[in-house]
């Protein structure tokens, strides 16, 4: 007994001296990358009654008031500091959905991980009933954001204290953080202080990036793979005609790819060790599918009415294979599922466009057709009101496990000018790396200046789980279209 008791208190003593050596490795070695004591003028957008200002200990019809001195210094970030609107020091009733906000510059993360955020902060908010308060982050400048805070009772803060945020699978790596404080929805009665924030900070540990280098190769015959799409979690790139490809800007660490190509199978290599300023080679054999079905034949595109394409093929060879649908592959991503040999593809803005088809069978996707490239290049004035017209998407975590945050939102700076533009029927799907459609999401509601919220949790519209590997997420709204691909691993 002596003995068990004796290695038990030696585990114990084991577990807090290794403990102790992380929290001293991440203190000794973390680093500022951002911090604001709101005493000079900081670039953040405020609107509503967010202020920089010096706090006045005003407000309080509910809870407490603002604070009557800042933590350190003379000024702080909070909501009417100085005694504006028709509740002085405190925020006003009716508001919409973060109708007052206060948005942060944009921070770069990109050579950092393990990314905190800690403020001093000092907040009064009703239960969210009535009253809303929310901390949101963005990792994309602003164009799509990810809500990480919101009040789930009555706070009424009488005194300053720290409050730290991990922000790290949304920040790490990344160069254009911003950080929102916002308030509302609120109800028509029982106003309190709002946010108060001082000496915010964004910290992290600095790594160093290397590159990972390679070549992708048909296991049989030792051919290389040309347009084979190489992916990690911090870029992707595409093999050439030799098979070669490379990725830089990897992070120093144990990194994984995951690569396709039509016609075979889906290749994974973990534990590649990227070290600083080296490259990290490797050779990847593809295995082909065993279950190749026959592509359609004879792709031809034209252009009509200055900016739409007329897409037309013939159906593949008789096969044994039930043929159920056509796959339109515009510029690598799929934009349409169709059962006749022909598709039009409407309203494009200038650019270059390559498409493919492939045939789609009960047993999985065919090889693609022949490629054909269009150009389109239309007058300015046509085009727009399909350029200040445009979608967001976004997926956090990417790569994931075992769900991701879908985010997605529509801008558009020209509706007056255009009144008769659809953003109705938006859905969101989902499809395999065979281009086979794996999951829906119908009926969603599209706010014209708000981010909204889905969670895909790697499962079909069966509620069964997919398999690891890569997905196509394509939202569209109307004639537009936005895509994302993430890695489920």
């Amino acid at each position: 007994m002596k003995n068990k008791i004796s290695l038990s208190s030696h585990n114990i003593k084991k577990n807090i001296l290794l403990f102790f050596l992380i929290f001293l490795f991440i203190t000794l070695f973390s680093e500022t990358i951002y911090y604001d004591d709101f005493e000079t003028e900081t670039n953040w957008i405020l609107e509503g009654e967010f202020q920089i200002d010096s706090p006045q200990g005003l407000g309080g019809e509910h809870g407490n008031s603002d604070p009557q001195n800042a933590y350190e210094g003379e000024k702080i970030l909070g909501v009417d500091l100085t005694g504006l609107g028709s509740f002085l020091g405190d925020y006003e009733t009716d508001l919409g959905d973060r109708e007052y906000y206060a948005i942060s510059p944009a921070i770069d993360c990109s050579q950092f991980v393990g990314v905190e955020l800690s403020f001093q902060n000092w907040l009064g908010v009703e239960q969210p009933l009535y009253d809303h308060a929310y901390l949101d982050i963005s990792s994309d400048n602003g164009a799509s954001w990810i809500e990480i805070w919101t009040n789930s009772m009555t706070i009424t803060d009488n005194s300053w204290s720290e409050v730290t945020y991990d922000i790290s699978n949304i920040a790490d790596l990344q160069n254009e953080i911003k950080l929102r404080f916002s308030i509302g929805s609120t109800d028509e009665s029982w106003q309190y202080c709002g946010w108060n924030i001082d000496n915010l900070e964004l910290s992290g540990t600095q790594v160093g990036f290397g590159a990972i280098q390679g070549t992708v190769v048909d296991s049989q015959t030792s051919e290389p793979i040309s347009n084979a799409q190489i992916m990690s979690q911090f870029g992707l790139s595409f093999s050439d005609i030799n098979g070669e490809f490379i990725l830089t800007d990897i992070p120093e660490g144990n990194r994984s790819i995951a690569i396709t190509a039509l016609g075979y199978l889906d290749y994974f290599q973990d534990d590649i060790q990227v070290t600083v300023n080296d490259t990290s080679y490797v050779f990847c054999e593809m295995e082909e599918n065993p279950e190749n079905l026959p592509e359609p034949n004879n792709l031809s595109a034209e252009i009509f009415s200055d900016n739409n394409v007329h897409l037309t093929w013939e159906e593949p060879e008789e096969s044994e294979f039930y043929l159920i649908a056509y796959n339109i592959i515009r510029n690598n991503v799929i934009i349409q599922s169709v059962l006749d040999e022909e598709y039009d593809d409407l309203d494009l803005v200038n650019g270059t466009y390559n498409y493919f088809v492939t045939a789609v069978y009960t047993t999985g996707s065919s090889l693609p057709s022949n490629n054909v490239e269009i150009v389109i290049s239309v007058s300015c004035s046509d085009e727009l009101n399909l350029e200040n017209s445009s979608l967001s998407l976004n997926c956090y975590p990417n790569p994931f496990n075992p769900e991701t945050t879908i985010s997605f939102k529509i801008s558009s700076r020209v509706l007056g000018q255009n009144p008769t533009r659809d953003f109705k029927d938006t859905k969101i799907e989902i499809y395999n790396i065979k281009g086979q459609k794996v999951k829906t999401f119908s009926n969603l509601q599209i706010n014209k200046f708000l981010n909204q919220q889905i969670i895909w949790n790697g499962t079909d519209n069966q509620n069964k789980q997919v398999a690891s590997g890569i997905y196509y997420v394509i939202l569209k709204s109307g004639k537009l279209l936005e895509n994302k691909k993430v890695l489920l691993m």
